[in-house]
């Protein structure tokens, strides 16, 4: 497998950490951590990640809006939002808005590996 940097935009502590360790687990090669949507925007603009894992309710911003950002910059930018809301309307404009995936917390290997899987038949299909 190819590099995997991840960039991890999760305000609570103990999800950010543990997200990480689970993506460490099914192959990441480097994770960025960030508590907002400020610095995790900026951490974006500066370096390259194949996946951004954002969370919808961030202190600073939404993260519909960060995302819609993010997709300005780069429309291939594979995001998958992170949230605690699993309604269907809630996935539905996660969807709509570009996202390329949903996890619904409380997080689980099983959840984190299919992302990584789904990036990896996206952007890598014979590998």
């Amino acid at each position: 497998m190819t590099d995997l940097n991840v960039l991890v935009v999760e305000d609570e502590p103990t999800m950010r950490q543990m997200l990480s360790e689970m993506l460490y687990a099914v192959g990441a090669t480097r994770v960025v951590e960030t508590g907002d949507a400020e610095s995790g925007l900026e951490e974006f603009q500066k370096d390259s990640f194949q996946i951004v894992m954002l969370d919808l309710g961030l202190p600073d911003r939404d993260g519909h809006e960060v995302m819609k950002d993010i997709k300005a910059h780069n429309r291939q930018q594979h995001v998958v939002l992170v949230t605690a809301d699993d309604s269907i309307d809630s996935i539905q404009r996660a969807i709509t808005a570009g996202a390329n995936g949903y996890v619904v917390k409380p997080y689980s290997r099983e959840k984190i590996q299919d992302v990584v899987n789904n990036y990896m038949m996206v952007h890598n299909p014979g590998g």
